[in-house]
């Protein structure tokens, strides 16, 4: 562990966030996990601490000592970030990871997701330094969870066209990614940087392609317009949020650019295809 980064607090052990500590924690780093209460999926060697996020005095004393908070909350515990931030300011936190892990979000102006440009804009104003880390598309979670998406039906109802690439990329490997470069890269690399890792470029082509491959049979792609999804998703709002993170894919804000993979050396991460060969039913 080459970083000056050593202690870190993780907000959010879900699904992602116990992915990020148990990383953590193989590199070496002292770890706390904050949370509001009882959390069975805190890893072995992690410290726990129960905090109020509506208590600023109480949240800053529990991150004193801390180098870097990682937020890795999800739904409703997304509301409690610029507070998270705010107390990691007054506690001398060097370095904040917002959670962001899915879109090029720094650019949204408005929709459900305008929270995490929100909050990029709001770690500048207030002067601590963060890194943001975009992923694209999970690849481990089958795209099923996403309404339209029929394995039954074998039909794919994406958003836009269907030749529009986006990144996609493991958990596991999101976790890694995240706690190889926290660990190793000078903080000139980290602060106020925004950091592309992905298995794979994909578009809805390949993604019915491989999909053919392993279920067998054809499976049908159906381009819902995206003028009419967007006016969809503002009259909904948060309701529609699923069909939001397909019309920003659709616009091309699924798609890291160049990805950052390189940093952590010798280390390739799974592709799609190797992604729905392990983890879809």
């Amino acid at each position: 562990m080459s970083s000056t980064y050593t202690s870190f607090a993780v907000a959010g052990a879900g699904a992602l966030g116990s992915l990020v500590v148990s990383e953590l924690l193989k590199q070496g780093a002292q770890v706390t996990v904050l949370t509001r209460g009882s959390n069975s999926e805190i890893p072995d060697g992690a410290t726990t601490k129960v905090v109020d996020y509506s208590k600023p005095d109480e949240l800053a004393a529990a991150l004193k000592g801390i180098d870097v908070v990682v937020s890795a909350v999800a739904g409703a515990g997304i509301a409690v970030q610029p507070a998270l931030a705010d107390a990691a300011k007054a506690a001398g936190v060097k370095l904040f990871v917002p959670a962001e892990y899915g879109v090029v979000s720094h650019e949204l102006k408005d929709g459900p997701l305008t929270f995490k440009s929100q909050l990029q804009a709001h770690l500048k104003s207030i002067g601590l330094p963060y890194t943001v880390y975009y992923t694209g598309l999970f690849a481990d979670v089958p795209l099923f969870v996403f309404s339209g998406f029929d394995l039954a039906t074998k039909t794919l109802a994406n958003v836009g066209p269907d030749d529009v690439k986006f990144s996609v990329t493991t958990r596991p490997d999101i976790a890694h990614f995240v706690a190889y470069t926290l660990t190793h890269l000078p903080t000139s690399q980290l602060e106020n940087a925004r950091l592309g890792v992905e298995g794979s470029k994909e578009d809805f082509r390949d993604v019915a392609a491989i999909l053919e491959k392993k279920y067998g049979g054809k499976f049908t792609t159906l381009n819902r317009d995206l003028a009419q999804v967007d006016k969809e998703v503002q009259e909904k709002g948060l309701a529609a949020v699923g069909d939001h993170v397909l019309w920003l894919f659709g616009k091309g804000y699924g798609d890291v650019g160049q990805n950052s993979n390189a940093l952590v050396p010798g280390w390739t991460p799974l592709t799609y295809e190797q992604a729905v060969e392990k983890y879809y039913p």
